[in-house]
């Protein structure tokens, strides 16, 4: 196995993953938490980076297939966690967000651009992409992948020169722990390697000599070495935009979710510099809606669909809907997707540890664990003391 092919499925999964939630968050997390941003970044990383790769070993043991992996779950509650976790990781959700999020970063300089015909061209540039699914991995982890961090990188290292100290806020050590832990919930990305786990295997198998791909262990070993890697990269970014955006809290109060980036890339390299901000968020939004768009229509073409229309259309319908969603704007997809999403990540997290105890120790109770904390999850949303 060549370490060359193990970095390219590294950066393709911070490729795919790494899209507009995941610029966001990190960012008003470093705004709101201010001087206790080491402890907010400790409950984010926990979240947004470990989970997710807790998420992305427990679906490799399962082969990579996340229908394997839902199977224990039973026929009827695996097929509704796949379709809910799709459309949202897919064009309802995700998808139409880094959409949303590549345009307000742009809005600034193109204000006749607007929200409608920004989606639109999108719309053709992702499709022109994804018109050929077997080359996303490469295309993502050889090209788009390392551009995308060395800009998001760029940015980062600009702004820590920046002559300030961190804001000091009025919050505690556990409320930034706590206020971290929820916001990487909001990067959706425990839903996005699940079912991304199969993008990854399938390009390290392309490396990989025939008595290597017949070895399972080999596989999963080479897969979480790429998931390290890809978590890395993610890690080592959420921690720049933390610090980054400590550091200007006070100009960030009051800026919009969907504006906190074109606004902090302003102050940190100013007006034409800020150009590089507008690249960076294209290439970072437009990197994962390739990944999410090809796997929703995928499981439309072959799983929900049973092969009756073919990709290509499957492909145009999942942007289709994807383009009129991100109309909604960010704050609007959010509110939205928002009580779904708490509802459901806690047991997905619980459902991915115990597959894990199971395939390794024979762990036997599986839906007893995960029906539990749905059950609190849900008792807490709704019923809240």
């Amino acid at each position: 196995m060549e370490l060359r092919k193990v970095v390219t499925a590294g950066f393709a999964m911070f490729a795919m993953l790494f899209g507009a939630g995941n610029v966001v968050y990190p960012l008003l997390l470093g705004r709101d938490v201010g001087h206790q941003l080491w402890f907010g970044l400790a409950g984010f990383v926990l979240t947004a980076v470990l989970v997710p790769l807790i998420g992305l070993f427990s679906t490799m043991l399962s082969k990579g297939d996340y229908k394997h992996f839902l199977e224990p779950l039973g026929k009827i509650p695996a097929f509704g966690i796949t379709l809910v976790s799709l459309l949202l990781i897919g064009p309802f959700a995700i998808a139409p967000r880094c959409i949303t999020l590549s345009h307000a970063a742009i809005k600034m300089y193109v204000p006749s651009f607007t929200l409608l015909w920004f989606s639109i061209a999108c719309a053709v540039i992702i499709f022109i992409c994804t018109i050929k699914d077997s080359v996303v991995v490469d295309l993502l982890g050889k090209y788009l992948g390392p551009l995308k961090l060395t800009l998001l990188l760029g940015v980062v290292a600009r702004g820590l020169f920046a002559p300030v100290q961190f804001v000091q806020v009025g919050i505690t050590e556990s409320q930034a722990f706590t206020k971290g832990l929820l916001d990487g919930y909001g990067t959706l990305d425990l839903l996005a390697t699940i079912f991304l786990a199969m993008f990854i295997l399938s390009g390290l198998r392309k490396g990989m000599k025939p008595e290597e791909q017949a070895d399972p262990n080999f596989i999963i070993k080479w897969g979480l070495y790429a998931g390290i890697i890809g978590g890395l990269l993610l890690g080592i970014v959420y921690a720049g935009f933390c610090m980054v955006a400590g550091f200007y809290g006070q100009q960030l109060a009051g800026v919009e979710r969907a504006d906190i980036f074109s606004t902090l890339a302003v102050l940190i390299l100013g007006e034409q510099g800020g150009l590089l901000a507008n690249i960076t968020v294209a290439i970072s939004c437009l990197t994962t809606a390739i990944a999410l768009t090809v796997l929703f229509a995928t499981y439309l073409h072959k799983d929900l669909l049973q092969g009756r229309i073919d990709y290509v259309t499957s492909l145009l319908i999942t942007i289709a809907i994807s383009t009129c969603v991100s109309n909604l704007g960010f704050s609007g997809i959010m509110s939205i997707v928002g009580p779904i999403v708490e509802l459901i990540y806690p047991a997905l997290c619980a459902f991915a540890v115990v597959n894990i105890m199971n395939k390794l120790w024979g762990f036997k109770y599986i839906k007893t664990p995960v029906v539990l904390v749905l059950l609190i999850t849900a008792a807490m949303t709704y019923f809240p003391i």
